[in-house]
């Protein structure tokens, strides 16, 4: 991808560490999604379905609304002390909250360990995508947004197939079973493979003085609207990404009779399509076509793929369309990044936190939700994402401008 020292200023040592970090977190975040109904019927004992919908979409969503609250701040505190302190930090919150919720007897531990995971997870990526756009010039940084966003996409990708396999070997009596029952081991695992990266993270991430703390003034009304709508779009999409997580779960434990690993394999399909549009088609789309004829297709097939999903009564019907739902999530995710950092000015730190935030806001209430109405109807949580989505596409080609971006090579 590079080789050596890049004319910008950003060398290949310290752009794979930064790509390991997000990818650390986000195997930590994934682990747990096709667990969590498993885990809680562990914990909950002879709880009705509803319970354990319930508290799968309330475990998930407090981990998203604590990154909500976290990302912003984190992102202020970088702009005025440096990136590599506060991505340390972050990484290694993510490590200890990894091994106290594999060491979680009840519910409430399990509450607790995912809140302060969120809380110091929202650490790494807004200030990881500082960092980048701090050492890149314009025309490389969205190829570099699309490597991150591949990084946090083969995270959430590995996090899921790690923790159906290793769940496997341990009910199957080839693991040792921990403290915290017959799922501690992913958890654990993922915890040590995080503490491995921190490490490289603080031998190999060289410091860089913080950027002047003066975007604000440079922005003008106009750019302050259209930031509040790519603010207002990333909460959209992410609200149909969290409930798209949640319910598949759901639906594959309870409808489909899937186990953890068949489950796994699902999220790793739709992690390895997002990845596909992020490293082959971001770049060049963003240099041929206007903003607004990639916003509003991609919402658009979002939409489409979560909506059928409910009619989704065997594999192969289920494989199609959480491709298309991947596909346009592969595409939305780094474009709406790429678009804030450009009328960031030099707070990088501040303004891609509040991107992380509003798209952390948005895939919590999108993980509630789901949850919520999973127990009431199971069509309920497909259907309205379903919606929302598609006002978002009509959003995204309403109240965005039409203009190419070129990202150079």
């Amino acid at each position: 991808m590079m080789a050596g020292q890049q004319r910008d200023g950003l060398a290949t040592l310290p752009f794979f560490l930064l790509m390991a970090a997000v990818f650390a977190v986000y195997v930590g975040y994934g682990i747990v999604l096709p667990l969590l109904p498993f885990l809680l019927e562990r914990l909950l004992g002879d709880a009705a379905r509803f319970s354990v919908a319930w508290h799968t979409g309330m475990i998930a969503g407090i981990y998203m609304f604590a990154l909500f609250i976290g990302a912003p701040l984190w992102g202020r505190v970088s702009d005025r002390i440096g990136r590599r302190p506060v991505i340390l930090l972050g990484l290694g919150g993510c490590v200890v909250a990894l091994a106290s919720f594999g060491l979680a007897t009840n519910l409430w531990l399990a509450y607790l360990a995912r809140g302060l995971g969120g809380a110091l997870v929202s650490a790494v990526l807004p200030v990881a995508l500082a960092y980048v756009s701090d050492t890149s010039t314009p025309e490389a940084r969205a190829r570099r947004f699309a490597w991150m966003t591949a990084a946090t996409t083969l995270g959430f990708m590995a996090g899921p197939l790690l923790g159906g396999w290793l769940t496997d070997l341990q009910v199957g009596g080839l693991v040792e079973v921990g403290a915290g029952g017959s799922f501690s081991a992913p958890f654990f695992t993922a915890a040590a493979g995080g503490a491995v990266i921190w490490l490289a993270v603080w031998r190999g991430l060289p410091g860089i003085s913080p950027t002047p703390h003066a975007a604000t003034a440079q922005h003008n009304s106009r750019n302050a609207h259209s930031v509040n709508v790519l603010l207002l779009l990333a909460l959209l999409g992410m609200f149909g990404l969290g409930a798209f997580e949640v319910a598949i779960a759901l639906q594959g434990q309870q409808v489909l009779g899937l186990d953890p690993l068949q489950i796994g394999w699902m999220f790793m399909e739709c992690s390895l399509v997002m990845v596909a549009v992020q490293v082959l088609v971001f770049s060049p789309l963003v240099r041929r076509v206007g903003f607004r004829f990639i916003i509003a297709p991609a919402f658009l097939a979002m939409a489409v793929g979560v909506g059928l999903l409910p009619s989704a009564a065997n594999w192969n019907w289920l494989i199609l369309l959480v491709g298309l739902f991947a596909a346009g999530s592969g595409i939305l995710i780094p474009m709406l990044a790429y678009r804030v950092s450009l009328n960031a000015g030099f707070a990088q730190g501040e303004a891609l936190g509040k991107q992380t935030a509003a798209a952390a806001l948005g895939q919590g209430l999108g993980s509630v939700a789901a949850g919520w109405m999973y127990g009431l109807a199971i069509e309920a949580p497909f259907w309205l994402t379903a919606v929302l989505l598609l006002a978002g596409a009509v959003v995204g080609m309403a109240r965005t401008p039409n203009n190419q971006l070129s990202t150079g090579d």
